[in-house]
């Protein structure tokens, strides 16, 4: 037999030989291949899991609001910040406590509401319509500078309208009336004509000395 060339029994032997020295490492790196995978599924199915779990606790949250129980409601929205703070449903209960808490007068309530769930607000779309709704509050309680302030934070083009709504009733607040009437113009061009919000912005553009005529 030729020197370049090895019989099949010197190779079945090297195999073997190999899979002696090496087989323990090679199947334990498969086990570890397959354990990652399994343990990433497990990970992913305990994700689900819980994202289900938040929005079940959400839905507690509001049937016990909307059944007077407020103790509880405050409860569950509590948890829903301990325990789901990476999931939406803590800023959702938060807007809809600001809105029970306004409701009953109680408009620093209502502040303090929203501020708590800034933080944990992921989602920055979300966390724009946080902004907005306590920029609102601070011109309802005359905090003029203040909800400025917060409305340099709203950056996203969808919200663009409000902000720039939000601007104008700020600064004729402070009676500026023509920065508030630029504010008011500028939110009617981001603000389509069928808006059924478009009658009251061109009412505000109007009483800031504004026009929405063609020569506006």
């Amino acid at each position: 037999m030729s020197n370049d060339h090895i019989d099949e029994y010197e190779q079945g032997e090297r195999v073997r030989k190999w899979l002696r020295d090496n087989g323990a490492s090679m199947f334990g790196g498969i086990a570890i291949g397959l354990a990652a995978i399994a343990g990433f599924q497990f990970y992913q199915g305990q994700q689900d899991a819980h994202r289900v779990e938040a929005a079940k606790q959400f839905e507690r949250f509001v049937t016990a609001q909307e059944s007077g129980e407020t103790d509880s409601a405050e409860g569950i929205a509590a948890a829903l910040v301990a325990d789901y703070a990476e999931t939406p449903y803590p800023a959702l209960a938060a807007l809809r406590r600001s809105s029970a808490l306004l409701a009953d007068g109680k408009t620093e309530d209502a502040l303090k509401a929203l501020d708590s769930a800034v933080p944990f607000a992921n989602d920055p779309s979300l966390k724009e319509v946080l902004i907005l709704r306590a920029a609102r509050l601070e011109i309802i309680l005359a905090r003029h500078d203040a909800a400025l302030k917060r409305l340099e934070q709203v950056d996203l083009a969808g919200y663009a309208a409000l902000r720039d709504e939000l601007k104008g009733d700020a600064l004729a607040g402070q009676g500026k009336r023509d920065e508030a009437r630029d504010a008011y113009q500028s939110a009617l061009t981001s603000t389509d004509s069928a808006s059924p919000t478009r009658v009251l912005l061109e009412l505000k553009l109007a009483d800031a000395g504004g026009s929405t005529g063609p020569e506006a």
